[in-house]
């Protein structure tokens, strides 16, 4: 899980400037991105939330569970790894990817409280 917490350094962009201070222009990045850590401290994506959900924690106060599999095959019983079975767990969840994966779901997605979906990359 750590890889998937880390990210591939080589696909970020690059927001310092020469001199360390911070190019972002949107207010997510400003908020996350700016930070040195921000790749390993991904849950502070819900310390950044503007408008209608500003107040959500969505996540934040669960474990990380990292998708693996891409498949939706079973929709009562979903196989550990799969985004299905991660929306369907009680407690909060900050869900992440371990690598880039299309999911093509056979049936909505319902999810259950307390969920973040982070797609950010890996």
């Amino acid at each position: 899980m750590n890889k998937a917490l880390e990210g591939s350094k080589t696909t970020r962009r690059n927001l310092g400037d020469n001199d360390g201070s911070c190019q972002a222009t949107n207010t997510i990045d400003q908020c996350l991105r700016c930070k040195n850590n921000w790749a390993v401290n991904r849950m502070r994506l819900a310390d950044c939330v503007l408008g209608f959900g500003a107040k959500t924690t969505g996540g934040k106060n669960g474990k990380y569970y990292v998708v693996n599999d891409s498949s939706d095959t079973d929709m009562v019983n979903p196989i550990p790894g799969t985004l299905r079975h991660a929306v369907i767990q009680a407690e909060p969840l900050w869900i992440i990817f371990s690598k880039s994966m299309v999911i093509t779901l056979n049936q909505e997605l319902i999810m259950t409280s307390d969920k973040t979906v982070d797609g950010q990359g890996v």
